[in-house]
């Protein structure tokens, strides 16, 4: 995974991920920085947002195979 900041393109490497109380805690390497991500339920409109295409993507190709299933 690639993080692009003012200072350049750096690889961020994924160490852990686990539950915090009502967060997702992403635990990981930004360059030569430790980095903690904290996702929590505040997020989830943002998250939902930026995610509508692809989900909505995933959505009809499930539909699609689903009903391709049923006409068999």
């Amino acid at each position: 995974m690639r993080v692009s900041s003012p200072i350049g393109d750096l690889p961020f490497e994924v160490e852990a991920v686990r539950l915090e109380g009502r967060e997702l805690v992403v635990e990981g390497r930004l360059g030569a920085w430790g980095s903690r991500i904290h996702v929590g339920p505040e997020d989830v409109p943002m998250l939902a947002r930026a995610l509508r295409v692809p989900l909505a993507a995933v959505a009809a190709a499930g539909l699609a195979a689903y009903l391709a299933g049923r006409r068999r």
